[in-house]
């Protein structure tokens, strides 16, 4: 496991494992890596697919941590909390593999609550 992604495909690769680990897949979250992904298929798609597919779920949240920087690392923790929420709760899987990857990214619980308060925000429809 010494091999490093592409940024790129370090954060579809997160993206992958976020949507994979409760075993559903809804079209809120296949829209939001949609959006990673630039709506189609392409090299770093294929290459985070392949180490999915070969890697096991923690090896995963290892080498997405050692591929990116400190700043890419919180984007794609982001993200990783729009697409769990995606659905409007957090399964207990999800909520799992999230402090999986907190862990991993060294981030404190005050940003988590910032990032989820913020992603919690923007998915709620119920004022409109």
């Amino acid at each position: 496991m010494e091999q490093l992604l592409t940024p790129r495909a370090a954060l579809l690769l997160a993206a992958i494992t976020i949507t994979a680990v409760d075993g559903e897949l809804s079209t809120n979250e296949v829209a939001i890596i949609n959006r990673l992904d630039g709506f189609s298929t392409s090299a770093d798609w294929d290459f985070a697919i392949g180490v999915w597919n070969d890697t096991p779920m923690e090896d995963c949240v290892e080498l997405v941590a050692k591929s990116l920087s400190e700043r890419q690392q919180r984007i794609c923790l982001a993200n990783l909390v729009d697409i769990a929420m995606a659905d409007g709760s957090l399964h207990e899987s999800e909520n799992f593999l999230l402090s999986a990857y907190t862990q991993a990214f060294d981030v404190v619980d005050a940003e988590v609550e910032k990032i989820v308060d913020v992603i919690t925000l923007k998915n709620d429809k119920a004022g409109f």
